[in-house]
Order: structure tokens, then sequence, then C-alpha cells
């Protein structure tokens, strides 16, 4: 199972998170902001902290272990109402009325501006900032889960099923047409190995030290 959790947290990034990146270098930064909801949601499914069909209170779990720790100033119920505006409607959703949210800003390569509350229940988000948080906050996630599994086999059975919804999606290519029949053999595109293969942006995660989100925010701006 440990094994197979390592694969999972590469073909999440080289997905995922993978995919987060490129919406930025093509320029669709609501896209990105939109996709980083997006894999929260994947990983707070994953750990499934709170049992049930609780998706709101596993978003915020997630949030609150993982990426309150990078900035004490993020907000697990805030950032949830956001990512109903933008899953949902992309726009106004229920859940922001529920918080008190009553503005928000989306903003790039604004680090200073990042969770800034410029009025009361108006925040502002800089997706850079808030990006570099979920890849540290991802990267220490997954390997916590590995951990977790190493010691725990009931849950490490749990995490391992749960994790073949998240590595169900893959990019397939053609690899040749068989004479005489309509069906291409496709086959699998296998996962980066190195994480700054994946994106140049993702590269601190491959050495030794410990990266920090500031790294990857300053790489992530550099493509704008």
């Amino acid at each position: 199972m440990d094994t197979d959790l390592k694969e999972v947290k590469l073909r999440f990034f080289d997905m995922a998170i993978g995919d987060i990146l490129r919406a930025i270098r093509g320029q669709s930064l609501m896209g990105a902001f939109t996709l980083s909801m997006c894999a929260i949601d994947a990983m707070a499914y994953l750990r499934h902290a709170v049992p049930g069909n609780r998706n709101r209170e596993n978003f915020e779990r997630w949030v609150a272990d993982w990426m309150v720790p990078l900035n004490g100033r993020c907000l697990p119920s805030i950032l949830y109402a956001l990512r109903c505006g933008l899953v949902h409607t992309y726009g106004y959703a229920n859940a922001m009325q529920k918080c008190s949210l009553v503005g928000f800003r989306y903003v790039h390569n604004k680090p200073s501006q990042h969770w800034a509350e410029p009025s009361p229940g108006y925040y502002v988000l800089n997706l850079d900032s808030h990006v570099a948080e979920v890849c540290i906050a991802a990267s220490r996630f997954f390997d916590d889960v590995i951990l977790q599994a190493q010691k725990d086999a009931a849950f490490g059975a749990e995490a391992g099923a749960r994790a073949q919804n998240l590595i169900s999606v893959q990019i397939y290519e053609v690899v040749a047409l068989q004479p005489g029949r309509r069906q291409a053999i496709v086959r699998s595109q296998r996962a980066h190995r190195h994480f700054g293969e994946m994106d140049p942006a993702l590269a601190p995660l491959d050495g030794d030290a410990e990266p920090s989100v500031d790294k990857i925010a300053a790489r992530i701006r550099s493509t704008y």
C-alpha cells in the first residue's frame, strides 16, 4: 500500500496540480483558481476525516489541517464559500451568505494582498500565493497519508480504495491502428517521476530541503 500511495501522489501532482499550473501558463487564471478548489476537494475525499457525505466538513477540515499552518490568515469556511461560487455558479453561492462573506476579489501577482480583508467580510485571494500553498499542503498531506498507512492497515486499505478514484482519470495516447480494425491501440502516458518534470514551478519539491511557499509562488509569478 505504501508504494501504491506514493504512486498516487506522483499521479495526482502530474494531473491535478499540474493542470492548475498549465492553466496559469495558458492564462486561464480563473480556471486555475477553480481547479485548485477541485484539487482540495479531491484530497479531502481521500482523507475522509468526517465520515459520510460531508463534503463541506471534509473540505474545511483539510484546509484547517494543511493550509492554515502555512498561512494563519486562511479561513476554511471562507475558502469553502469561494469554492462553491467557482465550482457551482462561477459567482455567488449560498455558502457565502452562511459565512457572512459580503464581497471577494481574485487577483494575481499581488502577494501582499493575499487574504487581505479591505472591509469586514470582504476578502482578496492572490492566485500565485494560493496555488503555492495548495502545492506545499498537498505534498505534506500525501506524505502524511503514506506514513499513516504504514502504521494503520485499516486506514491504508480505505485510503488505497479511495485513491483508485483519484487516479482513474488519465491521459491516453494513440499508438497505432491495427490493420483491418477501426479501434486504435492506446496506452496510458506514464507519469513523470520528478516534480520538476511536471512543471518547473514544482522543482523545489524534488530537493531534500523543506520547500517553501515563497519559492513556488515566485516561480509561478515568473510565468505571468
